[in-house]
């Protein structure tokens, strides 16, 4: 039997392998499109996941219920697989608590200058509502429920930009953190 485009998601629930084939050939295109849009920092896992999306469309296939595009409901499969693999990649990479990094020595060195300049070029990667968020935390000593108040914002919403921003400035300022090597 001749797969089309008119007969492909009947064929593809009957678990036909030309259906499927069909599936790769004519979508196939747009499934890698969206995985790497989420997934472009990990190009093998992104062919990895292209591979399993294609598993579960094959598998679920029974699941599609024929309201809204075909392809609609690919992506979304797509889309929430990337994110998912995304999400357990970043799990499994070790991130260093900023708190518990050693700073360059500053024995010798007196005056707020040098710690006002140091504590600036840190954060300058920053946008200007996470510099803000950093200086009245961090600088001036500002407490989180005091910064949510004024802000009109949840305490959960500031930790999350706090850790985001922890992160950035551990990611592009690494010449100033060094990992104490443990014994």
């Amino acid at each position: 039997m001749k797969i089309t485009e008119d007969n492909f998601i009947h064929e593809l629930q009957r678990k036909n392998e030309d259906a499927l084939e069909f599936v790769v050939k004519n979508y196939g295109g747009l499934l890698k499109a969206v995985i790497h849009r989420i997934l472009f920092d990990y190009p093998e896992d992104a062919e990895e996941c292209l591979y399993d999306v294609i598993l579960k469309i094959w598998e679920h296939s029974n699941s599609y219920n024929g309201k809204g595009a075909f392809e609609s409901w690919a992506a979304a499969i797509a889309k929430y697989a990337a994110l998912d693999r995304l999400k357990a990649l970043k799990r499994l990479e070790p991130m260093a608590d900023i708190d518990e990094l050693p700073i360059a020595d500053t024995t010798g060195l007196t005056g707020n200058d040098l710690f006002d300049s140091f504590f600036t070029e840190l954060i300058s990667c920053l946008n200007e509502d996470d510099k803000s968020l950093f200086i009245r935390i961090f600088w001036q000593g500002e407490s989180i429920d005091e910064a949510a108040k004024r802000l009109g914002k949840p305490k959960s919403v500031l930790y999350n930009r706090i850790s985001r921003g922890k992160r950035k400035i551990i990611k592009l300022n690494s010449g100033y953190f060094r990992k104490e090597e443990k014994e």
